[in-house]
């Protein structure tokens, strides 16, 4: 499949190859975070959860799931302080 520009399709392709779990695993997951976080870090997180477990798996999703719940409370204390 070739890669797309929109950046949750990205992401799900980037997790269907590197995760090795079924996709309803983390389908819903990643749509439930793009609907608190811009896509573009949705995708960023998938980018850096890979580079610190390439090895894939359930660790890796929940790191993946650590790093967009860290972005949605940056961004509550970003409003917050505005």
């Amino acid at each position: 499949m070739p890669p797309t520009s929109h950046p949750i399709k990205r992401a799900l392709q980037m997790m269907d190859g590197w995760l090795d779990l079924p996709e309803r695993e983390y389908r819903a997951t990643v749509y439930l975070f793009a609907q608190r976080l811009p896509a573009d870090e949705v995708l960023e997180a998938v980018e850096i959860a890979q580079a610190k477990l390439p090895q894939g798996g359930m660790d890796a999703f929940k790191y993946f799931c650590g790093v967009c719940h860290g972005k949605i409370r940056e961004r509550k204390i970003q409003l917050a302080w505005n």
